[in-house]
């Protein structure tokens, strides 16, 4: 009687045993940290830069450089970290043998593959480009024309 009184877990599919929440953060982590990077970088140069549709020689806030260096940076963890976990478990996925089970499992496994696929490739895509954000932050000036 008091087994019955106790919430029932559910645990996932013994063939498909990685959540898609893991998925979920591999395919939307580094997309939001690039967005992040592009317009909070491009809010604080404008207006830090050009106010009042002026432009100047030198940014006013004297902090701005620092700011968009450790933005990139901040970015670019998150963005690796993003990348780090849909790679990692499409690679523990990946040795599951999908004819040992029944079409259910077999179905479920197989979306798995297929959403840790499309978010392995498509984190890893932007983080070449925060890789490539980082790297015109470091060469451009923010506040001269080029």
């Amino acid at each position: 009687m008091a087994e019955d009184m106790k919430p029932r877990t559910t645990t996932a599919l013994p063939g498909a045993a990685h959540p898609l929440r893991h998925a979920l953060v591999g395919l939307v982590v580094a997309p939001l940290a690039w967005l992040l990077q592009m317009t909070v970088a491009e809010m604080l140069a404008a207006q830090s830069c050009f106010p009042f549709d002026h432009p100047l020689s030198e940014p006013i806030l004297p902090w701005m450089k620092t700011a968009l260096i450790v933005l990139g940076a901040l970015c670019l963890l998150a963005g690796a970290f993003g990348t780090w976990v849909a790679w990692r478990e499409m690679r523990q996925l990946a040795p599951l043998d999908s004819a040992a089970l029944d079409a259910a499992r077999r179905k479920r496994v197989e979306l798995q593959r297929f959403l840790l696929r499309v978010a392995a490739l498509c984190s890893t895509l932007f983080l070449i480009a925060l890789i490539a954000v980082d790297a015109a932050i470091a060469i451009v000036s923010p506040c001269k024309w080029w």
